[in-house]
């Protein structure tokens, strides 16, 4: 197996972070705010429901607006066609529902494969990661957009899978350094709670890693698909 799709993601997000960043620092911003906050008010009784409202918000319509975004994004960067910020905004906000259907529908299987075991769990996620790209940069409908990823990945499946495990691996490591990062402050400094203003930027910091990895290495592997690696 090649993972040249993935270094060549990564070479183009070198390339081109200034113009990412630039575009989507503002809502990841936002995303490590109202993260924060969420946290903050899920634990007072008396804004509990506040908490509740904000982490719907931030999940239900904001992560999958952000996801819109930067696929979109990187996809006209990588083709040299980069656009208005307004238009990303205007399609984001026109797709987020379906982005949040299909991130819904392909949990849902992933979670069944899960519980039966591992591996099913696995394999299916990996069938179907590519499944936001159809949606998002061919305009497909939440199922065509499932069918296409599972069709295109049916040769070489675990060359996917291995593509996944990367992935989660990378998540997986990061979150662990940050949170024992953070961990380590709290513990030194004495405070008794995580201070927003960390919370924010463990938040920011920790978005804008996923949607990397989604927006370029993952969105690159899904690019190359026609030449099966």
């Amino acid at each position: 197996m090649t993972i040249a799709p993935l270094f060549e993601g990564f070479k183009f997000y070198f390339q081109s972070v200034k113009k990412y960043t630039s575009q989507t620092a503002p809502i990841f911003i936002l995303l490590g705010l109202l993260s924060a906050s969420s946290d903050i008010l899920l634990n007072s009784e008396m804004l509990f429901t506040w908490g509740i409202l904000i982490f719907i918000f931030t999940n239900v319509f904001l992560s999958p607006f952000l996801t819109a975004f930067s696929i979109l994004l990187v996809s006209d960067l990588s083709n040299n066609s980069l656009k208005e910020s307004i238009g990303y905004y205007l399609v984001s906000f026109q797709i987020c529902l379906k982005v949040l259907l299909l991130t819904l529908a392909t949990g849902a299987i992933v979670v069944v494969g899960l519980i039966l075991f591992i591996f099913p769990g696995a394999y299916l996620a990996s069938r179907l990661l590519y499944g936001p790209y159809y949606l998002i940069v061919e305009g497909k409908t939440v199922i065509q957009a499932m069918d296409l990823s599972w069709s295109s990945t049916k040769e070489k499946s675990m060359d996917y899978m291995t593509i996944l495990f990367l992935y989660w691996a990378t998540l997986i490591i990061v979150t662990f350094l940050v949170l024992t990062t953070i961990s380590a402050f709290v513990i030194s400094s004495g405070e008794g709670s995580l201070p927003f203003l960390i919370n924010v930027i463990a938040n920011t910091f920790l978005s804008y890693l996923q949607l990397v990895l989604i927006s370029y290495p993952i969105f690159y592997v899904y690019k190359n698909m026609d030449s099966n690696f």
